[in-house]
């Protein structure tokens, strides 16, 4: 099915959306700890991130991830030093872009829709991501939660991204394969992609998206 919706920005989430964290697993299982524990980690991260937005106060990505680390390490029985933590959190600067993504932002710049990403973590790593990537030219602005000191899902996060792009919600599309993401972005009035991959299905609580597909890039090709 293709649909009439005019779209003239596209907002991309980063962890697990554009970028995946394989590398962050690999870490983990250096440091002898199973790589299925990145899950409960970076879940962890966001409910803490979550949790302290909802009581009316701000911390970043990092300061929270290394925190919630350094549980990961005590339960697990795994010595807790600087070094091992430091290496971790530096994962994040070496993520990899999944294949869809890359086709999908090649795609976008053809169809002259502007491309934006919208992250819990940091620009700067967005920013440092997209260029070892050599992707940085596809992607007009990177956003980060710190400039609003909200987490997403809260709507002010995605309304400040089409406020500063000076793009109507109903002309902008949010991608994202977390199912809160979703939801806070079509809450907030914007179109909404979910990709499957990871989640595979959207809670039935959630408000239904306007796409779900596999990949970002069979989405893109309907626009």
């Amino acid at each position: 099915m293709v649909y009439s919706m005019k779209i003239k920005l596209v907002i991309f989430d980063v962890n697990q959306t554009m970028f995946s964290l394989s590398e962050i697993e690999r870490l983990f299982q250096i440091n002898k700890l199973k790589k299925g524990l990145v899950d409960v980690w970076f879940n962890s991260v966001l409910k803490e991130g979550f949790s302290y937005s909802l009581s009316g106060q701000y911390m970043d990505f990092s300061l929270i991830g290394i925190n919630e680390l350094k549980k990961i390490l005590l339960q697990n029985k795994k010595p807790v030093t600087e070094e091992i933590i430091t290496n971790i959190m530096k994962g994040f600067e070496n993520l990899k872009i999944h294949n869809d993504i890359k086709k999908s932002l090649k795609l976008l710049k053809k169809k002259k829709i502007k491309v934006v990403t919208l992250t819990n973590g940091s620009e700067e790593n967005t920013q440092k991501l997209l260029k070892k990537n050599n992707l940085e030219k596809y992607v007009d602005r990177c956003f980060s939660i710190s400039e609003v000191k909200l987490w997403k899902p809260h709507k002010k996060v995605y309304s400040h991204a089409c406020k500063i792009m000076k793009t109507k919600k109903q002309e902008t599309l949010m991608i994202a394969v977390h199912g809160w993401d979703i939801n806070g972005a079509k809450l907030a009035g914007l179109n909404t992609a979910f990709i499957s991959r990871y989640e595979k299905i959207l809670s039935q609580f959630y408000m239904a998206p306007d796409f779900v597909e596999e990949n970002s890039y069979d989405i893109i090709k309907k626009l």
